[in-house]
């Protein structure tokens, strides 16, 4: 969504969160170039379906290429236009290549024929078949890489594409289309659609597209999956999160500090899968409180295209005013405020300072909503199995972790998170290898690893007697 307090009817517009300045702006486009678009995406399935692996896989690898030999160029605008530090935007870059390479590398192995012994047939076996133009809507937090990571495995099972970005990020969409345009996918294969809400729902409705992916809020992916739904279309919905992070009472304080205090502020806290709520047993609670805020406390709020700043601006000022809200009602509520929560004053951007509330408990708003910003709610637990229930005590289901040197009894304990994806001894990661979703309000469905690969496939059993 674009800038709200100033955008003009009729227009997308990004604005540089960091001095609050409009950068740019476009025209929506019409109904007739919408339309105009979906028969080309018909026209490029047919030429992507057409594409054997090898060929589809030379286009992923030149997109890689192309974007590893702009990688700094692309993080700057990523930063210019929703205020990532800069080095966390070459690693956003980094992931981009690495995704595409790792289809590119083993689609054709993932989606190769599966035989079945039955009594069916003399040869019965199981393919996977492209599923036909999809529709992504894509999030304005990893703007690169949320848009590659659903791209890469959909083209190299033979999809074409459509995707509506973040209209706050278009600059950097507008560089997707045409890194996949330079790598030389047939024409219609991947294309942006500068469009409104109002022509996002119709297209989803539209019968030409046959799949959906959406990563944004809950409230979003609710109303796309019941238009989905209505339609009878395959989605994948990566929503939001509420991850927490259980600190053991033999955990190393020092690293579980480090890595949570990191987990919190990266991207400046606007990532689904950021940690969210610590929760403490009562024999390290005070320890891990005292040292996770002077470890916040050092964490540099800056211009985001400085190497060494910490924490940048949120993207927008409409997202830093809604979590300042609530932070308030949260201290309102009894938590209590030991860092940050006030407004920086004498800046035009969209700051919002690392913010640690303490004595939080599930009545409390910091127990329960997502906080997409540097602000971190820390829990008291009575033992491992009262944090566990605390951990779980959440209507999102995305990530979590837990800090323990026992190995074994982490493993135990991650077992125990309902949540699609649960670490221990570290913070949430993604890599192309593995599924990546949750499970509740964070949504349903994978990306990444090979069943996000065969999420874009039609599933096709097929027997010879």
């Amino acid at each position: 969504m674009a800038q709200t307090t100033s955008s003009k009817p009729g227009k997308l517009q990004s604005w540089n969160p960091t001095t609050g300045e409009l950068l740019k702006e476009w025209d929506f486009i019409s109904d007739q170039e919408l339309e105009q678009k979906v028969k080309k995406a018909e026209k490029g399935l047919e030429a992507m379906e057409n594409a054997s692996f090898a060929q589809r896989a030379s286009w992923m690898l030149k997109a890689a290429e192309i974007i590893d030999r702009n990688r700094q160029k692309y993080a700057e605008t990523i930063t210019k236009e929703m205020g990532k530090p800069i080095e966390q935007a070459n690693y956003e870059m980094k992931m981009c290549s690495d995704w595409c390479r790792y289809y590119a590398d083993n689609a054709e192995q993932i989606l190769k024929d599966q035989p079945v012994k039955s009594d069916i047939g003399k040869n019965c076996f199981i393919s996977y078949e492209r599923l036909g133009v999809l529709f992504q809507v894509a999030p304005f937090n990893f703007p690169f890489h949320q848009v590659i990571r659903f791209l890469a495995p959909a083209l190299m099972a033979g999809n074409a594409c459509l995707f509506r970005h973040s209209h706050s990020v278009s600059m950097c969409a507008f560089h997707l289309q045409d890194i996949f345009n330079e790598a030389g996918f047939p024409e219609g294969a991947v294309q942006l659609l500068m469009i409104t809400k109002d022509q996002s729902n119709r297209l989803i409705s539209d019968p030409r597209i046959r799949g959906i992916s959406l990563t944004g809020s809950t409230g979003a992916g609710k109303f796309v999956a019941k238009l989905a739904g209505e339609n009878v279309k395959p989605h994948v919905m990566e929503l939001g999160g509420s991850d927490a992070y259980i600190i053991c009472n033999d955990a190393d304080l020092k690293d579980a500090v480090q890595k949570c205090v990191k987990g919190r502020i990266v991207n400046n806290g606007q990532s689904c899968v950021a940690a969210k709520r610590f929760i403490a047993v009562k024999e390290v609670y005070d320890q891990f409180v005292k040292e996770f805020v002077e470890t916040m406390k050092n964490m540099k709020m800056g211009d985001p295209m400085k190497g060494d700043t910490d924490v940048g601006p949120l993207a927008r000022k409409d997202l830093r005013d809604t979590v300042h809200n609530s932070v308030t009602k949260a201290v309102s509520e009894g938590a209590k405020l030991l860092l940050g929560g006030q407004l920086p004053q004498g800046s035009n951007g969209f700051f919002y300072p690392p913010t640690v509330l303490v004595d939080v408990t599930p009545e409390n708003t910091a127990f329960s909503e997502e906080f997409f910003a540097p602000v971190a709610s820390i829990i008291k637990a009575d033992n491992e199995q009262h944090a566990i229930q605390l951990a779980n005590m959440s209507r999102y289901g995305l990530g979590g972790g837990v800090f323990t040197k026992d190995e074994n009894k982490g493993v135990k304990i991650a077992r125990k998170f309902d949540s699609g994806m649960a670490f221990v001894n570290r913070i949430v990661d993604q890599r192309p290898q593995y599924p990546f979703g949750g499970v509740k309000d964070s949504g349903y469905g994978k990306e990444s690893g090979e069943i996000g690969i065969k999420e874009w496939t039609r599933t096709k059993s097929i027997a010879i007697n």
